[in-house]
């Protein structure tokens, strides 16, 4: 009985340490952010290769490049990428596969839903330190080129499977959101065309406060965040489940205090929580970043 015992206390404490909470403090002000060139923060992520710092960037109006500032938001180094045009680019996600870390942005803004297609920018992720110039251009951009099966669409909202490298996208605007799949391997060369995948049950109405505005999986591929102007949705993936079979479960809502227009959610690279970051909004008031802890 004493042996019994004496292995079983270790198994559950390792079981303790890979299951992280599902329970998160408030919000956390990080104060503004340094860099007074994000003024209209539409997406954030957490780099691989530079721990402890974010991937931002603006959206429609500004030029093809991304910014690196650390979790307290402080930095002002900005990354041009090659070849690239900014559109509207509403989103920003990050994988990690055996051939490295890479960094995605999604030009796949269409607020009046009139576009042709969209585009999703892929690019291997920089390693910066203090001798990195303030100004970089990121080369070797690769470009994925896609439209949907049921018209145009307006998202802000795609994240990356890194187990299956496929990449999802939610619509923004519809009452029953939309889900869609590029599944691997992408196209560079030609245009394709993205699978519907199923309407999502969480945000349903067409009011403002229920638009999608950014989403994002973890570092452990484990967990999804959805957010909308007002609330954040959470999911644990189950054994060998799908990210369409998470997302059909009802989702936790996670706390979040409302920011003057708040779209850019991430997970911290270590799980220890998320970060949230807004666009100035009509009323020009300066961008902030957030920390929700893990409890």
């Amino acid at each position: 009985m004493k042996k019994y015992l004496f292995f079983l206390f270790p198994l559950l404490s390792c079981h303790e340490m890979i299951t992280p909470s599902n329970s998160f403090s408030e919000a956390q002000d990080l104060g503004v952010i340094e860099n007074t060139e994000i003024d209209e923060a539409s997406g954030i992520v957490a780099s691989y290769k530079n721990v402890g710092f974010l991937w931002t960037h603006n959206d429609s109006g500004d030029k093809n490049r991304i910014f690196l500032m650390d979790n307290k938001g402080k930095g002002k180094k900005e990354f041009y990428l090659e070849g690239a045009t900014n559109r509207d680019w509403e989103a920003i996600a990050m994988a990690n596969f055996s051939e490295g870390s890479f960094i995605y942005l999604g030009d796949i803004g269409d607020n009046n839903a009139e576009y042709a297609d969209c585009a999703i920018y892929r690019v291997p992720e920089p390693t910066v330190n203090s001798s990195t110039p303030q100004t970089n251009t990121l080369k070797n951009v690769q470009k994925i080129t896609y439209k949907y099966p049921d018209g145009a669409r307006d998202a802000e909202c795609f994240f990356i499977d890194q187990n299956t490298k496929d990449i999802y996208i939610v619509s923004k605007r519809e009452s029953a959101k939309r889900l869609y799949r590029l599944p691997y391997p992408q196209s560079y060369s030609q245009t394709i065309t993205a699978e519907f995948v199923q309407e999502l049950t969480f945000s349903v109405g067409t009011a403002t406060p229920f638009f999608i505005t950014d989403g994002n999986v973890s570092a452990d591929n484990q967990e999804i965040i959805i957010k909308n102007y007002l609330q954040i949705f959470h999911w644990r993936r189950n054994t060998n489940e799908t990210i369409p079979e998470a997302l059909k479960r009802a989702p936790k809502t996670l706390p979040y205090t409302a920011e003057p227009q708040g779209e850019g959610v991430c997970f911290a690279q270590d799980g220890s929580g998320y970060y949230a970051i807004s666009e100035e909004g009509p009323n020009k008031i300066p961008v902030k970043l957030y920390f929700y802890k893990r409890q």
